[in-house]
Formats: structure tokens, sequence, C-alpha cells
């Protein structure tokens, strides 16, 4: 049998080359009770609803629903079974490796390079798709598109879409947010963890236009005008930090 690990990063790369050509893939959709379990719910920057309705739950009753959702990740091969002999006793610990669909997931709410949040107008709330940059030294490699449903799955609580996008798949996916929304106004703010305190904030706001859009970005001076191009050009530029 080959090293495990290695299989494990082939097939991540093999998941980033699919959604290089493709756009997008589609990664497994999890419940609020999975990310809990997982630690990927509290350090996000957004959406602390899932983490309170956790945080809420009697202790009894949370450490239930924790081996179930553990026990469902395992059944949906999302996380490795313990190896025979690891099990453990009562109470004890086993780590789990996560599979690549999932770590992606883990990666992206853990360790963003950006959280990117979305709203119709600049007094309105948060829409319930949300972009999370993984990166490594080199740059920005993929980007891990969330959307919250707000449906709850039982005692699961809400439940999320993933999709994992190439950073030009998720320029495609704001311009068509930018065209088909009904708000004149698309307000986009990208919020990077900073080493010396909470994290900055850069600001975008699109007038949108037939053809040509106005982009207001306070941070770096008088508002432009761009088409499509140009406008996915910036869109790009500010997802990888520029």
């Amino acid at each position: 049998m080959g090293d495990p690990r290695q299989r494990d990063v082939d097939e991540s790369r093999a998941l980033m080359e699919l959604a290089e050509e493709k756009g997008a893939v589609s990664l497994p959709a999890l419940s609020a009770a999975e990310l809990c379990v997982l630690g990927a719910a509290q350090a996000s920057l957004v959406d602390e609803d899932a983490w309170t309705w956790w945080c809420s739950m009697p202790e009894l009753q949370r450490t239930a629903l924790a081996a179930v959702a553990v026990r469902l990740l395992v059944h949906r091969k999302l996380l490795e079974p313990p190896e025979p002999g690891e099990e453990g006793g009562s109470g004890d610990t086993v780590p789990l490796r996560v599979r690549p669909p999932l770590g992606f997931i883990v990666a992206g709410r853990l360790r963003p390079a950006f959280v990117a949040v979305r709203r119709d107008g600049a007094d309105a709330v948060p829409d319930p798709i949300r972009l999370y940059g993984i990166a490594d030294e080199s740059g920005l490699l993929t980007v891990l598109v969330e959307v919250a449903t707000h449906q709850s799955i039982e005692e699961f609580g809400p439940g999320y879409q993933y999709i994992l996008a190439s950073p030009a798949g998720a320029v495609g996916s704001l311009l068509h947010w930018v065209q088909s929304s009904s708000a004149p106004r698309k307000v986009l703010d990208v919020y990077r963890p900073a080493s010396d305190g909470g994290p900055t904030r850069d600001h975008v706001e699109i007038v949108a236009g037939t053809a040509v859009h106005r982009v207001e970005r306070p941070d770096s001076g008088a508002p432009i005008s761009c088409d499509d191009a140009g406008l996915g050009a910036l869109l790009l530029e500010v997802l990888r930090g520029r």
C-alpha cells in the first residue's frame, strides 16, 4: 500500500487542477454540527451563529451529537477511520486523518488568506455566499466558496454547501453577481488576518452599469470606470491582496 499522505497530496492536486480547468468543482456539503466538531466554525471571521448554537447546547447533548457527527464524517469517507488497534478506550481521543475534499473546507475556514463578504447595497446585510482564500508562500492557490443555506438538517443544525473554485472562477462568480443582482450598488469587503491585531479590510463598492461600471475603493484613490474585463482584473487583484 502506498503512503496515504502522498495519496492525499495527489488527490488535493487533482482537485485544484480540475477546478482550474472547469472554473469550479463541488465539495461535500456539511452541517453546522460537522463544522463545529471539526473546529472549523469558531475561527471564522463570519457566521458566528453556528458556533453560538453549538456552545449554547447542553454539554451532554453536545458530546453525543459530536460523536454522531464524527461517525457520519467517517461514513461519508471525509475522515479516515482509525487503523485496527487505534480505536482507543472509553474517553480516549483518536486522531483521524482529514481527506482532501474536507481538508479544503477546514483549511479555508481555519486558515483563510482572506474572507470575502458580499452585500447588495451599502447598508444591506451580508448575503449567504462567502469566499475563503487558500494560499501558500507562492500566493493564492484556490478559493473555497461557501453558501449558508439557513436550512436545518434535523438535529445537526444549518447546512452549508461548498465549491472549490480557481481564482479566475471565483472572479467569474463575482462578475455574475455584479451583473445579475437587481441592487444598483454592490459592496465587497475582503478581510485578511493580521498578525498585530484584528483583520484588515479591503472595501470595494461597485455601481453596475450595462457596459461600464464605476468602482470605488477608498484606500486606492479616486473612483474608476471599467468594463467587465477591467472589473474582473481589478477583482482578481483584490483577492490576491494587491
